[in-house]
């Protein structure tokens, strides 16, 4: 039995996979797209539907999530707007490297191996740095409007970034003051692998936050939901544009997820 021509094991599947996901995606500020598009490749799909229809998927999850992390007052909006135009860029350079590939047919193995280089390098500092701190990894989940953040809280790499005053500085919630360049070239890093890996960029944009800007833990998880909305939406239209989003696939995703 097909529906909208997949069949309804595949159906079943796709919302079971994207229930597993919904229940990860809002505690780590992470769309789950890191997920969606090695499996996809994994099942056959070409390149350009795998990072298409997880670009896809991560819109619809974000949403959902920025929307419970607003209400909890943990989104900088100032600081997700000012990321916007470097992750853009960043999309539109990531997804012209992955169409170039796919014609030269290396698409699928580079990105598979960026993943594991990617995924493992992030996991391997954030464990050293847990290790090694002996606290929290960050600050209080209450972090007021106008609350100054302690010194203490910042890790080392954000001080030194922060005491760089290269014009125009922008404050951030908790009184952190930081370079504009700083944080589109964040944007920008992040963009480029939510191009080339169809992934939102949360498994290391709310690190990056945290570690090079020095924003609180719960405010980097918020503010990230907030941005990969844009870059999910603005990455899915361009990748629609050549083919590379099948609803089949991002509507029973969605749905398990809504229910995660």
């Amino acid at each position: 039995m097909e529906i909208f021509g997949i069949s309804a094991a595949m159906l079943v599947m796709f919302a079971g996979f994207g229930l597993l996901i919904g229940i990860l995606f809002g505690f780590f500020g992470m769309g789950g797209s890191f997920l969606v598009t090695p499996a996809l490749l994994v099942m056959g799909y070409p390149s350009r539907v795998a990072v298409g229809s997880g670009l896809a998927f991560v819109f619809g999850t974000s949403v959902i999530a920025t929307l419970k992390h607003r209400d909890l007052g943990q989104v900088d909006y100032k600081l997700g707007v000012s990321m916007i135009i470097g992750t853009t860029v960043g999309l539109e350079v990531g997804k012209e490297i992955v169409l170039h590939l796919e014609e030269l047919g290396l698409a699928g193995n580079i990105i598979s191996i960026t993943y594991v280089l990617l995924l493992g390098g992030i996991g391997a500092f954030v464990t050293y740095e847990a290790l090694k701190g002996g606290g929290d990894g960050g600050v209080s989940h209450d972090v007021e409007e106008d609350a100054e953040i302690n010194a203490d809280d910042i890790p080392e790499i954000a001080k030194k970034i922060q005491s760089y005053s290269l014009p125009p500085m922008i404050t951030l919630r908790g009184g952190i003051q930081v370079s504009l360049w700083m944080v589109l070239l964040v944007a920008f890093a992040t963009g480029l692998l939510s191009g080339f890996l169809g992934v939102g960029g949360g498994f290391i944009r709310m690190p990056a936050l945290f570690y090079l800007i020095g924003v609180p833990v719960p405010i980097a998880v918020g503010t990230d939901l907030f941005e990969i909305m844009f870059s999910g939406g603005i990455g899915s239209f361009l990748y629609a544009q050549s083919g590379g989003v099948d609803l089949s696939i991002v509507a029973p995703l969605l749905a398990g997820s809504a229910l995660g």
